[in-house]
């Protein structure tokens, strides 16, 4: 999954950060969320909130895992709109 997930980084199709995935699902296409499964219990909240979502992820990685991925020191979630990829990340975690 971290391998498809940089490739989408690579290819600028990943939102990094809560404010950059809020912003996405604001957005007329659906997005995939993949939300760390330690995340903490306010953001989840209000990640459980977001409308126009294609699906949402929260039991695959941890925030650690996410943020050694992307080079970042925090990380907790991370957004795709694009339909490919969508469709990449849902077969491998079916």
């Amino acid at each position: 999954m971290l391998a498809l997930l940089g490739l989408a980084r690579r290819a600028g199709r990943l939102a990094i950060g809560f404010s950059a995935v809020e912003q996405e699902v604001r957005g007329v296409r659906k997005t995939l969320v993949i939300a760390a499964s330690d995340m903490g219990a306010a953001q989840k909240s209000k990640v459980n909130r977001f409308e126009n979502l294609a699906g949402l992820i929260d039991d695959a990685l941890t925030s650690e895992q996410m943020a050694a991925a992307f080079g970042r020191k925090k990380l907790a979630i991370i957004g795709l709109s694009d339909s490919g990829f969508v469709k990449g990340i849902k077969k491998l975690i079916d």
